[in-house]
């Protein structure tokens, strides 16, 4: 879950409404407008989100190779992107980004009205695939390109569940229905059979991971952690879950300290659990990077490679700096792949 919109989510400022169901028609393609999105180039290993040609907060996406160079901008919209997947057959991405109605005049867009839209890599095409004025966010594609897998709040009500919605738009199927808990950040198994999410217990006030069927069955606890500690904004627990290739591990972040460095967001380590929950590495700790904030982890095709974000700097955020970084799968061999003024993160590989 992006750290944008976690504040707005988790503490439930807005009752938002949503005319989804199960079933419903096609969701028709926004007109046809020139270079908005463009093709992938040859040499494009990784996709991330950066604010380096926008002049502002809002960003676009963006490609590199695995070393940081060869960078090219994939669109060109003046909206805010907050989350990018793409499926296996590099032709489709799923964005969650700010209506270009809500977003306000200086460009972050609203953050109560986030929507995830489809983008043909071929074609140039948008579609929009959740209602305008339901809260949606998501960025995991099936293996077999056919179904996206997200959370949404829906119609009157003030928790988010998971859902998951054909790459057209159709067969809007509710996966989780936990009236008084919050579940965010489900990522699908490489295998198709299962999906990661996030689930905030009420009683224990914290998040913990869990796993499902395909189909919302047999849902159980991989990875807890205990209390842990909280941010201003964040409550404990653990976030983002990303499978290796073989899901044998789930890569996630948690929260471990909170001094208010690093832009008051705290500093988070990035670990990995076995999807039997049986062994849990703190790979930020063995790597020696564990002063940082690090987020939103993605292995790589091969699963020897992990791409992140990391957050780091004192308390004042203006003076924070949000780059890419890329670790192995025991968190050695740290690389940092962007650098400069600008804001660049919500990396993943390219399949």
């Amino acid at each position: 879950m992006s750290f944008a919109i976690r504040v707005t989510v988790l503490f439930m400022m807005v009752i938002l409404t949503c005319g989804c169901e199960k079933g419903q028609e096609k969701i028709e393609p926004s007109p046809d407008t020139q270079n908005r999105i463009r093709p992938l180039p040859s040499s494009a290993e990784i996709l991330f989100l950066s604010n380096r040609d926008t002049g502002g907060r809002t960003k676009e996406i963006y490609s590199m190779d695995v070393a940081g160079g060869h960078i090219t901008r994939i669109t060109d919209t003046n909206e805010h992107h907050f989350l990018v997947g793409i499926d296996n057959t590099q032709t489709y991405l799923v964005v969650t980004k700010a209506d270009r109605d809500t977003a306000d005049p200086k460009g972050l867009g609203d953050e109560d009205r986030k929507r995830l839209w489809i983008y043909n890599l071929s074609t140039g095409q948008e579609r929009p695939l959740t209602d305008p004025e339901s809260m949606a966010e998501g960025d995991s594609f099936s293996p077999d390109s056919e179904w996206i897998v997200f959370w949404m709040i829906p119609h009157n009500e003030q928790t988010s569940d998971i859902y998951k919605i054909r790459c057209d738009g159709s067969e809007l199927t509710r996966l989780t229905h936990t009236p008084g808990a919050n579940e965010f950040d489900p990522a699908w198994s490489n295998s198709g059979k299962e999906i990661a999410y996030n689930y905030y217990d009420t009683s224990l006030q914290r998040f913990i991971l869990k796993v499902m069927d395909m189909n919302g069955q047999n849902e159980r606890i991989i990875y807890d952690g205990g209390s842990g500690e909280a941010a201003e904004r964040f409550p404990s627990g653990n976030y983002d879950p990303s499978w290796s290739p073989d899901d044998q591990w789930i890569v996630f972040e948690r929260i471990m300290s909170y001094r208010e460095e690093n832009g008051k967001a705290g500093i988070w380590h990035i670990l990995k659990v076995r999807h039997d929950g049986s062994e849990v590495i703190d790979l930020s700790m063995l790597g020696d990077h564990a002063d940082i904030c690090e987020y939103l982890p993605s292995y790589s095709p091969d699963g020897t490679l992990i791409v992140f974000s990391c957050r780091r700097g004192p308390s004042d955020p203006s003076q924070v700096t949000i780059n890419v970084f890329v670790m192995d799968q025991n968190g050695g061999s740290l690389s940092q792949l962007t650098d400069g003024p600008s804001w660049n993160d919500g990396a993943i590989w390219i399949s």
